[in-house]
């Protein structure tokens, strides 16, 4: 049963998973750690405890989650490694940096979990994927009960899984955000005020979002907006050959190289 949790890294995940934990109505006992003494206040919007430092809370923590930036994770991973035991569970956010990266800095017969999520696990719709090569069972039921609370899980058979869904899953709302962003500006330019431009760029992809739902072929939704000779027709074309599929596809080809090659400039 996990009882503590010691999060490492008060970043923007960790809001995202503090908020999850919190709406799920589970008691746990949180310590929440980061350098910077400024996050001691997203500590107390979730009424966990806050330390700018490495101490013995951590040697009473079931989990530990890694949500450090990957540059900071050798310094970070030396500077903790005194307060895990055997009994901890490491729980790794880090994008790109490896099972066995984490394992070889640590030296010893600890459960190093690496997942993947996005910030909607907050609102309970997000994936957790996550990989290992060292949980047990006992310790996989641990996950799989925690992680269950909030979030969809899905377990990945090989690591390299991690680093696609980081560029395709872990990345995919600021894609999303950023489409949303195209519209908005459309809105805009032709006219639109401020106000009415979120509102209408808002309700039109959370419709569109409801209308993906119902349909196993997305063509049939294009299809049936996109009359032959029309508008709609005529903004696709002009998509297709600005070739703006296969820029989206090599932008996210090249996050994943990004996230198997994340120290590298």
């Amino acid at each position: 049963m996990i009882k503590n949790i010691s999060i490492i890294g008060a970043g923007n995940l960790a809001d995202s998973i503090l908020a999850a934990i919190k709406r799920s109505n589970k008691s746990y006992i949180i310590n929440l750690i980061d350098i910077d003494k400024s996050k001691r206040n997203l500590a107390k919007r979730y009424n966990v405890s806050f330390s700018n430092n490495y101490s013995d809370n951590i040697l009473e923590s079931d989990l530990v989650f890694l949500l450090v930036k990957p540059k900071e994770y050798k310094t970070m991973l030396k500077a903790v490694n005194s307060y895990l035991n055997e009994k901890t569970i490491l729980v790794s956010f880090m994008a790109g940096i490896t099972h066995d990266e984490i394992k070889d800095l640590i030296g010893k017969n600890i459960s190093i979990v690496r997942c993947m999520a996005n910030l909607t696990i907050k609102n309970f719709k997000s994936y957790v994927f996550y990989f290992s090569k060292s949980l047990d069972k006992k310790n996989t039921k641990k996950i799989q009960n925690f992680f269950s609370q909030f979030s969809k899980l899905k377990k990945c058979k090989i690591e390299d899984e991690i680093d696609k869904l980081t560029a395709l899953y872990g990345s995919g709302p600021a894609y999303y955000v950023f489409y949303n962003k195209i519209l908005r500006e459309s809105f805009i330019k032709m006219g639109y005020s401020q106000k009415d431009t979120i509102e209408y760029t808002n309700d039109l992809l959370e419709g569109t979002t409801t209308l993906i739902k119902e349909y196993q072929d997305l063509d049939k939704i294009i299809n049936a907006v996109a009359s032959k000779g029309g508008t709609t027709e005529a903004a696709l074309l002009d998509f297709k050959k600005n070739k703006i599929n296969k820029n989206i596809l090599k932008g996210i080809i090249n996050a994943y190289k990004k996230s198997k090659n994340i120290l590298k400039k």
